[in-house]
């Protein structure tokens, strides 16, 4: 999805009429009354019907000249990718990440089963370090994250709303340390500045 500022009239209803129907899909507004089963029509002008490979052609189609544009922040605001699942979220992360330039950093997460309120800890043997690392849930990040200095970012938690560090805030990461991650906000009111994001304890009932 493509967002724009300063648009004419045409432009603007066309987005309006956009965002309505995006809003009715989501609501399950579309073909009614149903059984809970639906087929829904895509317009036309949504579509991209010639490609070999999908994931190649929403993010050439969504951000063109990605390599000669990555830089420009506005570029990067006004657009973003809308993805059903998190699995493909993760490929349409990798993908972009893997056409960036730039040397790839690894960071990893330390997963642990909270056990005060556990009677029966037994329970929990068969909770290993690798089936914790496998899961894949919102709001909470995966085990390993791949960044590039560059790469844009988004906040999953509320870290300090006063300076604009909340859910859904984005970042252009600047610098990649062992136990910190430097980035510039991208969003508007604190746009441009400089934050630090450390190693952090997370659990899911903290996510928003």
């Amino acid at each position: 999805m493509r967002l724009q500022n300063n648009l004419d009239m045409t432009s603007a209803t066309e987005l309006k009429e956009f965002s309505k129907w995006i809003l009715d899909v989501g609501d399950g507004k579309i073909s009614e009354p149903n059984d809970g089963y639906a087929e829904i029509k895509i317009p036309d002008e949504f579509l991209i019907k010639e490609f070999d490979d999908p994931i190649d052609a929403i993010v050439r189609s969504t951000y063109p000249n990605l390599l000669e544009q990555y830089k420009n922040e506005e570029f990067l605001k006004s657009r973003a990718v809308l993805a059903s699942t998190i699995e493909i979220v993760d490929k349409i992360n990798d993908y972009v990440l893997s056409t960036l330039p730039g040397e790839e950093r690894e960071y990893l997460s330390c997963d642990s089963v909270d056990k005060s309120d556990v009677v029966e800890a037994e329970a929990f043997e068969a909770l290993t370090p690798e089936f914790l690392n496998s899961l894949r849930t919102s709001g909470l990040p995966n085990h390993n994250i791949r960044l590039k200095v560059g790469t844009p970012v988004m906040l999953l938690r509320n870290i300090d709303q006063s300076e604009g560090l909340c859910n859904g805030t984005r970042l252009i990461v600047t610098r990649l340390g062992n136990h910190v991650i430097g980035a510039r906000i991208m969003s508007e009111g604190n746009g441009g500045d400089e934050i630090y994001i450390p190693r952090m304890c997370m659990s899911p009932s903290q996510s928003p």
